[in-house]
């Protein structure tokens, strides 16, 4: 009996040495700043990869530096046929691909590793400090960085989990996991916010499949994400078969924002390249993409991830190994298999989840689909879209009642059906991950990330659900001024904005229409905007429910040729955010807006 006392006695004094440790050190590690850690994911091909070489040596090999470039031009010199130079650029890019090069399998050919691993040197006082802030995921361009998040709440409470993004989005998951915890002890936050972009959305949605109800994550903020697959993913690999063309004009629209330039690209290369000059290009493409870019690139499960379901079986048995499949089947059969659920399940976890889609462009390899031209609307958010080309019948009544209107001023969205309609927002015609060539964007993506003032898509007259970009590159941006938006509500003012969205260019404005409603005040036209600069037309909008506006206008950008933006635009008496002047649309308010506006144009025609 002694014993027995005299072992529990030791173990309470074991315990309570033990807690007296733990207490200080955890106490020690502690951070009250009030700003949780932020963690960026960035998508395929983002992260570079140093190789390992038998001798311990370490080199960068992808995505290539300029050094590398320049040896592997010159290694192919000899391949230079001056008749026929498509033997010499095969040749490169097959040198450029061969270090991520896997077997059928999906085993890589090369010992690859992230550049750098560590929360230590991953945080962006650790790239500074290792003078290699050139490697980090998307520096220097349009995506949200990790510069202005560090000016935010400071470099060591932002990272970036650099991670092999060939894997499987399931052994992902597992890193993403280990890294948290790795940033939670660094800085001695339990919580820290994530940002992840396209691809980045698969391991950043597995992990919430498998591990949200660990608690670890505050702010989530999805932009552009592949969660459900994109045909630009399927429309490549059937590439290889010929079966796609490339659209030129959305490509060259797209590398304005990627190279930072608001120069007509499209515009001028139509003129000197005219159809049968793409007819060519796509061809060589294609062969290119035969004989060299799939054999080397495909054979990564993180790439069949990303096949839209409706197509992953059959590019399963056409292109993949078992063993591929196999690994990808996780993801399959994770958080994809129930994408609404398990981002329902991350927000009663106490995950402050978000979602960016964009929408009306077509995807670059030339499919139909409304997109960021990259990914699918209806993949990134669960939308319902109208048939390209066309709009929702008058009578079309969004497929889920969630006591808001959820379908877009253009009627060619309906986010109902979304996987989580309360929290996600539509930028129309905004490219791929250009967060910051979009100024709305940008501070509505800094809103949610580091704040939580924004309590629903319904919630916010400066960011409403359904977004028209402010792109430079498209020069005219339209909304109304109550809705900060192309919904006019019933009953009030029908002023209409037209603003010069471009930073460089001045725009001449010289016609204005808007169909199925008259224009009862506007400046006199041709009117000149200098950038940023903007005018307000008065709209008579009590006799209809739907429209376009149309813009005619000039640039000085690279040609005095003239424009056209057209915007679609609805009427209702059922606004489901908050209207600039902090006055809510609630059904009574809109009832008695929409008889007023029907008494008035009832006796308008009277006495007319």
């Amino acid at each position: 009996m002694k014993s027995i006392i005299k072992h529990i006695i030791v173990l309470l004094l074991v315990g309570l040495l033990t807690f007296s440790c733990i207490v200080p050190s955890f106490a020690e590690n502690s951070c009250d700043c009030g700003n949780a850690p932020v963690i960026f994911v960035s998508g395929f091909g983002a992260t570079y990869l140093k190789e390992i070489h038998d001798d311990g040596s370490e080199e960068i090999v992808f995505p290539p530096t300029k050094d590398l470039i320049l040896s592997i031009l010159k290694k192919n010199l000899d391949k230079i046929n001056v008749k026929d130079i498509r033997d010499y650029i095969y040749a490169v890019i097959a040198d450029i691909l061969e270090p991520i090069a896997a077997d059928e399998d999906g085993n890589a050919l090369h010992h690859l590793e992230p550049i750098y691993s560590s929360v230590e040197d991953t945080s962006y006082d650790g790239f500074v400090r290792n003078n290699a802030t050139q490697y980090i995921p998307y520096g220097d361009s349009n995506f949200l960085d990790m510069k202005i998040a560090a000016e935010r709440i400071g470099g060591d409470h932002t990272f970036n989990f650099l991670y092999d993004w060939r894997l499987s989005g399931d052994d992902a998951a597992d890193l993403l996991l280990e890294y948290i915890e790795d940033v939670r002890e660094y800085t001695g936050h339990d919580k820290v916010s994530i940002h992840c972009l396209s691809q980045g959305a698969v391991p950043v949605a597995q992990y919430l499949y498998k591990y949200s109800d660990k608690g670890y994550v505050q702010n989530l903020i999805f932009e552009n994400p592949i969660l459900d697959g994109s045909n630009f993913v399927s429309d490549l690999l059937n590439g290889a078969d010929g079966t796609y063309s490339l659209d030129f004009d959305e490509v060259l629209d797209l590398l304005e924002p990627i190279i930072h330039t608001e120069f007509n690209i499209s515009e001028l290369v139509s003129y000197f390249l005219k159809e049968n000059g793409y007819g060519v290009i796509n061809e060589q493409i294609k062969l290119g993409a035969e004989k060299v870019v799939f054999p080397i690139a495909k054979n990564s499960p993180a790439y069949l991830e990303m096949v839209p379901a409706e197509e992953y079986e059959r590019i399963c048995e056409e292109y993949y190994s078992p063993a591929i499949v196999e690994k990808a089947d996780k993801v399959m059969n994770g958080y994809r298999a129930d994408i609404e659920g398990t981002l329902r399940e991350a927000m009663q976890n106490g995950v402050y989840l978000s979602i960016f889609a964009s929408s009306g462009l077509n995807l670059v390899t030339g499919t139909k689909v409304s997109s960021d031209s990259i990914v699918n609307l209806t993949s990134a958010c669960g939308a319902y879209v109208a048939e390209t080309g066309t709009t929702f019948p008058d009578d079309y009544v969004q497929k889920v009642d969630t006591g808001k209107n959820n379908i877009s001023p253009d009627r060619t969205i309906d986010l109902s059906c979304g996987y989580v309609p309360v929290r996600t927002w539509i930028l129309n015609e905004r490219y791929h991950c250009m967060l910051e060539w979009a100024p709305v964007s940008l501070a509505l993506t800094e809103a949610l990330l580091f704040e939580n003032d924004i309590e629903d898509a319904y919630s916010s007259a400066e960011f409403p659900q359904f977004i028209q970009t402010d792109d430079p590159n498209h020069y005219i941006w339209a909304g109304f001024e109550n809705t900060n938006s192309l919904y006019a509500v019933q009953g009030l003012s029908g002023n209409l904005v037209l603003k010069n969205s471009s930073t460089k260019s001045k725009v001449l404005i010289s016609k204005v229409s808007v169909s199925g409603a008259e224009i009862t005040d506007c400046p006199a036209l041709p009117v000149s905007l200098k950038p940023g600069q903007s005018i307000k037309l008065s709209v008579d909008t009590s006799s209809v429910t739907s429209g376009k506006i149309d813009v005619r206008f000039y640039s000085s950008d690279n040609s005095m040729q003239a424009k056209e933006r057209s915007f679609g635009y609805s009427i209702t008496d059922n606004y489901s955010g908050i209207l600039n002047d902090n006055e809510t649309a609630s059904e009574s308010q809109n009832f008695f807006r929409s008889l007023i506006a029907k008494i008035w144009n009832f006796l308008g025609k009277i006495f007319s």
